[in-house]
This record gives C-alpha cells, structure tokens and sequence, in this order.
C-alpha cells in the first residue's frame, strides 16, 4: 500500500443482544462524549452503522480507523479506534477514541470454524508524551470473535469486556461490509484521530 493508496469498508449491522455494566457507566460516558468513545446503553435489536477506512498516519504507519455510530432511539453513540501494527511489541496496538490516549495490545489467533479471536493485552494511558501502564487488577480484558456466515454472507461477532473479573461490557450481533478504493485525501473528516501518537 502506497502512501496515496487506501480502502474504505461501510457498512450496517445489528446487535441483537447489548449489555453494559454499571462500572462502565459513569465515568466511562462522562469522558467517551468528548473522545468519540462513548459506549452505548444496554438494549437488544440495537442498529449500527460501521465504516473502516486503512491509510498511513502522519508517521508512515499502515493504519486502520474503526468508526462505529450505534442507535438507540434518538439518540446515537459513537465509538472509534485506530490500529497499528507494532514491530516492537509483537503485535497490533489499538488507540481508542479521538486523542488516542489510550492504547491496548491486541492479539490475533485463528478459530477453529475459519473466523479470527482477537484478546486484550497490556494497556497504557497517555498523558502528553508520558504513558502508565494499567496494572491487571484494573485493566479492561476485551475478548473479540469474529466469523463469516457464507450462507447469509454476515460477519457474526461477539464482544466481551471484563476488568477485576466482573463484565463491563458486551454485545453480539451480525454486520456487513462493501469495499471501496479511495485515496488518503477522500476519507471523510472526523475519522482520523484529531491527534496521532508515536508511542506504541
């Protein structure tokens, strides 16, 4: 991929089981609304807009946005990342919300039935140029399952979110994705992070 080259993947989707605690209520909403990482209320049948757009960030670095705007109603919420491939961690760094303040490892295995696992590991929090890492006893453990049903040509997913052995947050449902080619320039504002981060 060229530094001219990119692609966007748009798409629907529906959650038809979504659950979320109330530790992740408060002070997780209070900061999400500014950072474009808000995570939606409880509810089921809940509708979802997706779009993914790949490029190279300010550093070179082959990147992937996540944007994802959830329905509930009137009221929409919004909840976007970006990932990072880090040769020196050994695996792909996922940078949530618009600040990219907080980054996460995360880890890719194959499933049995074809689709991929993705699973949780150390995670940081940014403030200026220094990082903390979260210790394990307040750390989020995300656990991700992705499949494709060629019957229904869906994406099934299932997403979990626990820290201090409690469920924050999760959801399963089904999306689908078109592709299209577009260059750096087209991808629409407010996707990309408003601030990139070197540190990995």
């Amino acid at each position: 991929m060229t530094s001219d080259d990119g692609l966007a993947q748009v798409g629907v989707g529906v959650m038809s089981d979504m659950t979320r605690s109330r530790l992740a209520g408060v002070p997780v909403i209070a900061l999400g609304r500014m950072r474009r990482l808000e995570l939606p209320a409880a509810g089921r049948e809940v509708r979802y807009n997706l779009a993914n757009y790949a490029y190279r960030d300010t550093f070179g670095r082959e990147t992937f946005a996540y944007s994802r705007r959830f329905l509930l109603g009137d009221r929409v919420s919004r909840f976007d990342d970006t990932m990072v491939f880090s040769e020196r961690r050994g695996c792909i760094v996922n940078y949530l919300g618009s600040h990219q303040d907080i980054a996460a490892e995360l880890h890719l295995e194959p499933t049995e039935g074809g689709g991929v696992r993705m699973r949780g590991g150390n995670q940081r929090i940014y403030q200026g140029r220094f990082g903390l890492k979260l210790p394990d006893a307040v750390a989020a453990n995300a656990a991700v399952v992705e499949t494709f049903d060629e019957e229904t040509e869906r994406f099934r997913i299932t997403v979990d979110v626990a820290a201090a052995g409690r469920r924050l947050f999760g959801y399963r449902g089904w999306f689908q994705l078109t592709e299209v080619p577009l260059t750096a320039e087209q991808i629409p504002p407010g996707i990309r992070p408003d601030r990139e981060r070197r540190q990995d």
